[in-house]
C-alpha cells in the first residue's frame, strides 16, 4: 500500500506538474503579447516626435531646469495633479491618442510618456506625480540614455489607477543602428486581473487550484482576496526548492491549517528573459482528495484481508470440529475401555 500511495503521489504530481507548465507557458505568452504592444506603440511617430519637441524646448542651465521641474512636482503632488500644467497635459493631443489605445484594452489601466529627464509629456490620466525620473521603471528603460532596456515590474498596487498591474516600460528611440539614443520613456500599467482570471480557472476537484507565487520573497500573487495580493507566503516553498534541485516536478507540504497538500510546480518566465519577474505556477490539492482512490481501494483491501482471516478462522474451526474431535473421541473411548478392562480385572482377581 505505501508503494501504491508513493506510485500515485509521482503520478499525479507529474499530472500537476503538467498543467502547471502549460499555465506557465499562457503567462509568459501574455507577457510578451503585452511587452510587444507596448514596444510598439513607443515607435509611433507622433509620440516620438512629442518627445523629441519636448527636449528641445527646455532653456536655461541644467540645474535650473532640474529645479523647476521638481518645484512643479511638488505642487502636482500637494494639489493630488489640479494644476495648469496637469491639466494641460492630460489635454494634449498626444494623451487623446494613448487614451484611444486605452479603450482598446481594459488592461491598459494608464499610459504615460516622458521626456529625457523624467517629466511627463503625455498621460491617459491624472498621475500621482510630474517627475517621473525616481521611479525604477523609468530608470532601467531609460538607462544612461544608451543602453535603456524593457523594464516588467513585478506585481504592485498602483495607488494612481488604483489596482494591481505591472508596469511595461520600453524606451523611445530616435536614430539607427548603433546610432540609436534614448530620449523618452513610454510606460504602460497593466491590470493583471487577466492573469487572476487565469489561475482562478485552475479549479477541479473540492480543494485543487492553482495559484501564482512570487520567487524572491515567497508571496502569493494570485488572491480571492485583493488584500491579500501579494502579501500571504506559501508554506511549501522550501519543498518546491527541494524538489527543484532533486530534479522533480513536484512536492508535498503542509498548510498552516496542519493539512497535507500535493503540488505540481513550473517556472515562469518560460522563454523571455525579464530579471525583474521570477514567478511560479503551482498546482495543488489536499492529499487526502488526490488520494481518494487509493483509500477507496485501501478501505476494499482492509475488508479483503479481514475477511480472508475470518474465513480462515471459520475453516480452522470447521477443520477442529469435523477432524480433531472425531479423533479426540476415538482416543476417549479407547482409553475408557482400557480403564474398564482395568478396572473388570480387578475384580476377578
Amino acid at each position: 500500500l505505501s508503494s501504491v500511495k508513493n506510485g500515485v503521489n509521482r503520478t499525479i504530481g507529474d499530472h500537476f506538474a503538467e498543467l502547471a507548465a502549460a499555465n506557465a507557458r499562457y503567462l509568459d505568452s501574455y507577457i510578451l503579447m503585452k511587452v510587444t504592444n507596448v514596444s510598439r506603440l513607443a515607435v509611433s511617430p507622433s509620440l516620438v516626435d512629442e518627445v523629441v519637441a519636448a527636449n528641445e524646448s527646455y532653456t536655461g542651465e541644467e540645474e535650473v531646469i532640474r529645479n523647476r521641474m521638481l518645484v512643479e512636482d511638488s505642487e502636482w503632488q500637494l494639489t493630488y495633479g489640479l494644476t495648469p500644467l496637469a491639466i494641460n497635459i492630460v489635454g494634449r493631443e498626444s494623451s487623446d491618442f494613448l487614451k484611444e489605445v486605452a479603450s482598446f484594452n481594459p488592461a491598459y489601466r494608464e499610459i504615460l510618456l516622458t521626456d529625457e529627464r523624467g517629466a511627463l509629456i503625455a498621460a491617459t490620466n491624472l498621475t500621482s506625480d510630474y517627475y517621473q525620473g525616481d521611479e525604477p521603471w523609468w530608470q532601467n528603460a531609460y538607462g544612461d540614455g544608451w543602453t535603456g532596456t524593457i523594464h516588467v515590474s513585478n506585481v504592485r498596487y498602483d495607488y494612481s489607477a488604483k489596482v494591481h498591474g505591472m508596469d511595461i516600460a520600453v524606451p523611445v528611440r530616435v536614430g539607427k543602428g548603433d546610432e540609436q539614443r534614448v530620449v523618452g520613456v513610454l510606460k504602460a500599467l497593466i491590470d493583471v486581473r487577466d492573469v487572476f482570471a487565469v489561475m482562478a480557472s485552475v479549479r477541479f476537484g473540492e480543494t485543487g487550484r492553482g495559484l501564482l507565487l512570487n520567487g524572491p520573497d515567497r508571496t502569493i500573487i494570485n488572491s480571492d482576496d485583493p488584500g491579500s495580493v501579494m502579501k500571504d507566503t506559501h508554506p511549501g516553498f522550501v519543498h518546491m526548492l527541494e524538489a527543484q534541485a532533486e530534479g522533480r516536478r513536484h512536492f508535498v507540504c503542509q498548510h498552516i491549517d496542519g493539512s497535507t497538500w500535493l503540488a505540481g510546480f513550473a517556472r515562469l518566465p518560460v522563454h523571455a528573459p525579464f530579471p525583474e519577474i521570477s514567478w511560479y505556477v503551482i498546482v495543488e490539492q489536499s492529499i487526502q482528495e488526490a488520494q481518494a482512490s487509493v483509500q477507496v481501494a485501501t478501505t476494499y483491501l482492509i475488508w479483503f484481508f479481514g475477511a480472508m482471516v475470518l474465513l480462515v478462522l471459520l475453516v480452522s474451526l470447521f477443520m477442529h470440529f469435523k477432524l480433531v474431535k472425531p479423533i479426540r473421541e476415538v482416543g476417549l473411548r479407547e482409553e475408557m475401555d482400557r480403564l474398564s478392562g482395568a478396572v473388570s480385572g480387578t475384580k476377578a482377581g
